[in-house]
């Protein structure tokens, strides 16, 4: 079933309509009849009809005749007589050949109608996709996008993707390309998926948007949800088929009845069993068919049910086609109109003969079974099927030292543990409703007021029928086990909290099998699901570091021989990062004869993290130490420089003196130019090794694209906001000039600011896990970057100190990251800031000015 193309086009927020060919519109939606004041059916009553010779009426009647798409200007005349200035743009609906109606779209006379047009799109509060005449995505509105969940970008690959369901897609595509072949409106069903997995049927309608000259300029597809329409049709097909099915499919016999007792129809387990056709069984009950005992109580029960219209129930014997009887319980219930009137009767026929003759041998078993029970050396406890006890053993009597009217009220009278009292309870009535076996343990207060623990086990005793005639339970006293349980359980809690606090974990491996057993903290250290058990050596091997393999493998070689062993190895985790970890270790044969190495593994990832950080602050104790030894070189290096410098200015005199003798004296002139060049030298090698000394290298800069360096930032975050479960969202201008700078000091400011907005997000509860990095232009021709969080956010009064050095706002922070990030942006020329969000979190940003070549730079320079 397809939807009515008219009722998609009143529900549009535009200005729509229909006309029929004499050019009269026979309709208009809300919209575009409040805008004209007119009602359908009517006629444009045009504003300049026959002014300077050009008939408006004519010309509408004209377009409509040729049969083609147009779009065309009106000035018409609203109710109040007003006039209106509308731009028509009409599709022709076709039927064999012939027009039969003209669908119109109406757009206020304006230069931004264009713009309007595609505000009306975009409002339609449906998924409506633009495509290309030749079927390329070219837009989507806004209800589309939210629809699937993906960008335009994506979504222009659709047939490529699962947007529509597998089965579907085929059958799309060729209605897709008929209609643009034959440039005709087509309706088709499919199934869409939804951005939250589910596909959802939807009526699609296609419709070309055609020129003046009737070319078609694009495609409109509106998409209306007919998921829950098409789901009640499946349903309801679903339920005619089961209700055919269900009389043949239930394995018992059903007959139908009319309301005076009739046989209408039967279903053929019924007529199997009795060996003969429909009309051989419509004297029922009144034929052999009922054994002679009960015919008379059949048709009392019978009379009076279809005199009341009350269902019956009753047991009796049936002849089978064999000659034998079977019992069967015979079970009607009555089908009744809206009136209270009986339709007609469903008369159930269940075959109970075996049951019957297993409860006239359960009695028997029954008298042997209560022997058997209180021959028991244990705790038995019988219950009714609804949980009632009824009976126990002498064992359980003497337990307790109470009548058994007090221990069956044992969920009030204090022998059950408080503590215990509601998981027996929804235990024990839990299985009760369910017929489930029950196993589970509680403690019961003796005689003599000591409590001990028991395991009490439950099975249902069922009749031939699969009915439960009663429950058994058994009570095992299993006080000792349980203490000596919860003394092992606090030995190992133990070991795991020493585990945990010291970072060390224990293992153990069989080396011929390979495989290997871990405790919750190795589990830990190597990042594995601790629901894995029996971990394969091959996963052992993923975590291990290239540079260690070797290590590993000369180790298990060696532990086939025996030994003890004590090395470390590098772990690589599954988001890149590493641990340094030391196996301690000792291989014996096991009691099995197998070789297995046993030992533990510690986490020294910190301890070496520690010694790398000592030894680089001791590298930085020595340059400090380097540059607090110039005041001490300082005498030596102007003593150094003196000199030289001393020797250029007599030299600069001797050449003047030379130059300017009477003639001049050009030998000694070039003589002491040589020896002036030889002492600047001398000075330049003074300062090369000083900077040499006191300086780093400084470092290149070269133009740099933000977007790229932002990119690359999030791409060495990646694992970090992984583990906080954040996302990030980027808004990157195109176009924006190159930045001058160096791209490995920029990507660590850029890192700096995303690690302390995952560290503010991982604080905030209940918002919004998102982190959005933007980059646009900034006023006077700069470049702003700027990363935005929705976390714990920044005091007021510490907004502008977080950028001082050694303050912070975090328990394990040094305060280095914002002061190291402003030296390096304010090295760049550039300015840092930050500002609070209206709603949560904060915002740092960041300017740079543009890159300029310095062929540029040396032109800007010259004097004009």
């Amino acid at each position: 079933m397809q939807s009515d193309p008219g009722r998609i086009l009143g529900s549009l927020p535009g200005m729509v309509f229909t006309a029929l060919p004499s050019g009269s519109i026979n309709y208009m939606n809300d919209c575009l009849a409040k805008f004209v004041g007119l009602s359908t059916p009517c006629t444009w009553r045009m504003a300049n009809s026959g002014d300077d010779g050009f008939d408006q009426h004519e010309d509408w009647k004209r377009r409509l005749a040729l049969a083609d798409a147009f779009e065309v200007d009106l000035a018409i005349l609203d109710g109040a007589g007003r006039p209106r200035h509308l731009v028509v743009r009409c599709n022709p609906m076709m039927e064999d050949g012939r027009i039969t109606t003209w669908c119109g779209m109406a757009l206020e006379a304006s230069p931004s109608r264009e713009t309007e047009f595609q505000r009306i799109i975009d409002s339609i509060p449906v998924p409506v996709a633009v495509t290309t005449p030749s079927g390329d995505v070219r837009s989507l509105n806004q209800p589309a996008l939210d629809y699937f969940g993906m960008s335009l970008e994506a979504l222009k690959e659709w047939k490529a993707m699962e947007v529509v369901h597998p089965e579907d897609l085929d059958r799309t595509i060729e209605d897709q390309i008929a209609a643009h072949v034959n440039g005709a409106f087509y309706n088709v069903e499919s199934r869409h998926l939804r951005a939250d997995g589910v596909y959802r049927w939807h009526n699609v309608l296609g419709l070309p948007l055609r020129d003046v000259d009737g070319e078609i300029l694009c495609w409109f597809h509106l998409l209306v949800d007919i998921d829950d329409r098409k789901t009640a049709e499946i349903e309801l097909a679903d339920r005619q088929r089961e209700a055919r099915l269900i009389p043949e499919s239930i394995p018992a016999g059903v007959s139908v009845l009319s309301p005076d007792g009739g046989i209408e129809a039967a279903n053929g387990h019924l007529l199997r069993y009795y060996g003969r056709t429909l009309d051989e069984i419509r004297t029922w009950p009144h034929d052999d068919l009922v054994n002679p005992d009960d015919e008379e109580h059949i048709t009392e029960v019978m009379r009076e049910a279809l005199a009341g219209s009350a269902p019956f129930d009753i047991e009796l014997r049936l002849r089978r086609a064999d000659g034998i009887y079977r019992w069967f319980q015979v079970n009607g219930h009555p089908m009744k109109g809206e009136d209270g009137t009986v339709i007609r009767w469903y008369v159930l026929h269940v075959d109970v003969d075996d049951r019957k003759r297993a409860e006239q041998a359960l009695a028997e078993r029954e008298r042997e079974s209560r022997l058997i029970v209180d021959g028991i050396a244990g705790m038995i406890a019988i219950f009714s099927p609804v949980g009632e006890l009824t009976g126990g053993n002498q064992q359980l009597l003497d337990y307790f030292q109470l009548p058994l009217e007090e221990v069956k009220h044992w969920d009030t009278n204090g022998i059950t543990h408080p503590e215990d009292l509601q998981l027996c309870i929804d235990t024990f009535m839990g299985s009760i409703k369910s017929g489930e076996p029950y196993d589970y343990e509680t403690r019961f207060r003796r005689h003599d007021g000591v409590w001990r623990w028991f395991q009490l086990r439950g099975l249902p005793l069922r009749d031939e029928g699969g009915r439960i005639q009663r429950w058994y339970g058994l009570l095992t006293d299993v006080d000792d086990r349980k203490r000596a349980e919860e003394k092992l359980r606090q030995s190992e809690a133990f070991l795991a909290d020493a585990q945990r606090l010291s970072r060390t974990g224990s293992f153990a491996m069989t080396l011929d099998s390979e495989r290997v057993s871990w405790s919750a903290e190795t589990y830990r250290i190597f990042e594995v699901d601790p629901t894995t058990s029996d971990v394969p050596f091959a996963t052992v091997l993923s975590r291990v570091h290239p540079d260690s393999i070797q290590t590993i493998k000369r180790v298990i070689e060696q532990a086939r021989n025996g030994g003890d062993f004590d090395y470390e190895i590098v772990l690589t985790m599954p988001d890149k990062s590493s641990k340094n970890v030391r196996v301690l270790a000792h291989s014996e044969r096991n009691k099995d004869g197998n070789q297995e190495l046993t030992g533990a593994i510690q986490d020294i990832t910190d301890s070496r993290k520690a010694e790398e950080a000592l030894n680089e602050a001791r590298s930085e104790l020595s340059y400090v130490t380097r540059a607090t030894s110039l005041g001490v070189l300082a005498a030596s290096i102007a003593h150094e420089l003196n000199q030289p410098l001393a020797g250029i200015v007599t030299n600069a005199s001797t050449c003047l003196l030379a130059l300017g003798a009477d003639p001049p004296n050009i030998e000694v002139a070039n003589e002491t130019a040589r020896r002036m060049i030889r002492d600047a030298n001398r000075s330049a090698d003074v300062i090369v090794r000083l900077r040499a000394l006191f300086s780093r290298k400084p470092p290149t800069i070269e133009p740099v694209d933000v977007n790229e360096i932002a990119m690359e930032a999030i791409a060495l975050a990646t694992s970090d906001l992984q583990r906080a479960r954040l996302v990030v969202t980027t808004h990157l201008h195109e176009g924006l000039p190159l930045v001058a700078g160096a791209r490995v000091q920029l990507q660590q400011v850029i890192m700096n600011l995303l690690r302390n907005a995952i560290d503010a997000m991982s604080k905030a509860v209940g918002r919004s896990r998102r982190i959005v990095i933007r980059t646009e232009p900034s006023l006077g021709g700069d470049v702003q970057i700027s990363v935005e969080d929705a976390g714990v956010g920044v005091a007021e009064s510490d907004m502008d100190r977080i950028f001082d050095s050694f303050f912070t706002t975090k328990q394990d922070g040094m305060g280095i990251g914002l002061s190291v990030s402003r030296s390096i942006v304010e090295n760049h020329n550039g300015r840092l800031w930050a500002r609070a969000n209206e709603e949560e979190g904060i915002t740092v940003s960041f300017t740079l000015p543009p890159y300029v070549p310095p062929a540029t730079a040396r032109i800007e320079t010259l004097p004009s």
